[in-house]
């Protein structure tokens, strides 16, 4: 026979589509809990199970489950008064019974409010009702920041600037929660190119990442930065760069970034690693002839196969077979765990799976710079 633990263990698990219900104004009473019924097979055990129903039943406790118990001839201990239904009769009883009176009434409060000013989040809390009990004191605070942010699209401001009475740190440690409800009380104001970023997603400033860049042309460097050919600057602000450049060259050894030669209408970016994939979205690139000079090893190529996923035109530089048997000195490394890349040709497909089959490595700076000279004056030519 089910026991009252199990009636609680019952009854816990049905909370969440009890503050459901709230939300979408259904009742879920008298609410059932099923369970085996069937008594044990001896009296002793019968009244025990019966004992311990009944304790924690309303005929015991002022908010409790009912039992309805009917006369039933059983096959071992005879005709007994067994539990036929078993069910929370009403709200009141089923709160209380679950010790949640003070917890159903703040969610209550609450959820009026929150439905009043964004009735568009209604799916949202109803889906997920027990993430709400979760923030349940901050509930306040969150619908601070909703309300900021659905009359400021564009605040254009640090976290910490937002003139929004809550602590500094509290958008900060609810960003997960927040980015789902913003996404749909500010839809139409989103920045739709950054899907995970939280401050470029609701247009804050943050921390950018830094892009490190040469500009081989003289004549460009000259006429866009007085002369300065060494540039760092934050990533929105090379998104707006609007110079006569053709070609852009990444490449990922400093040394060889500072040793390239001059090229008319070219640009060479510090890739530095998988960090060159923040340049994703950077509209001007996408008209540029790409080259991306890598390390000759799997990792080089898993991150040439990135990056063309979002500009197609991308082609290799010095990532051949040719150069890797003319300069491979048996290095090897070990990190990359990525067997098969969605974005290589042929020829890039074979070289990567040799690389990552057998671990070898050539980095980009035991490449002579002559040879570099050499096929960087094919490039020009171009």
């Amino acid at each position: 026979m089910i026991s009252s633990a199990e009636i609680k263990k019952k009854a816990k698990k049905s909370y969440a589509t009890f503050l459901s219900s709230l939300i979408n104004q259904e009742s879920i009473f008298p609410l059932e809990i099923r369970g085996n019924k069937s008594p044990g097979k001896t009296l002793e055990t019968y009244r025990k199970e019966m004992d311990d129903l009944l304790s924690s039943s309303k005929a015991n406790k002022t908010y409790a489950y009912t039992i309805d118990c009917v006369k039933t001839k059983t096959r071992f201990i005879g005709s007994q008064s067994l539990p036929k239904r078993i069910y929370f009769s009403s709200e009141q009883d089923y709160v209380g019974y679950l010790n949640k009176t003070n917890e159903v009434k703040k969610f209550k409060e609450l959820l009026q409010i929150t439905l009043i000013n964004f009735p568009k989040l209604k799916e949202w809390l109803s889906n997920n009702p027990l993430r709400v009990i979760a923030k349940l004191e901050e509930w306040d605070d969150i619908l601070k920041v909703i309300s900021y942010f659905g009359t400021n699209s564009n605040p254009n401001l640090y976290i910490r600037e937002l003139p929004i009475k809550v602590h500094t740190k509290f958008i900060e440690r609810n960003k997960s929660i927040l980015r789902e409800l913003l996404d749909i009380v500010v839809v139409d104001s989103l920045n739709n190119d950054e899907k995970k970023h939280f401050e470029s997603r609701f247009n804050l400033k943050y921390n950018e990442p830094l892009v490190r860049f040469r500009l081989l042309d003289k004549l460009i460097a000259q006429n866009f930065f007085s002369g300065l050919e060494d540039v760092t600057i934050k990533i929105s602000d090379f998104s707006k760069l609007d110079l006569s450049i053709k070609k852009v060259l990444i490449v990922e050894n400093l040394m060889n970034l500072l040793t390239l030669p001059s090229m008319p209408n070219t640009m060479a970016i510090f890739g530095q690693g998988f960090k060159v994939l923040s340049l994703k979205n950077i509209k001007w690139l996408k008209e540029c002839q790409i080259y991306y000079w890598g390390d000759l090893d799997a990792q080089g190529f898993e991150i040439l196969s990135g990056f063309r996923s979002h500009y197609k035109q991308t082609k290799s530089l010095m990532m051949d077979k040719v150069t890797f048997d003319k300069y491979y000195e048996d290095d090897l490394e070990t990190k990359s765990k990525v067997a098969l890349l969605s974005n290589l040709n042929e020829v890039e497909n074979q070289m990567h799976q040799m690389l990552f089959t057998n671990k070898w490595r050539l980095e980009q700076e035991k490449i002579p710079m002559d040879y570099t000279l050499l096929q960087l004056k094919t490039l020009t030519e171009q």
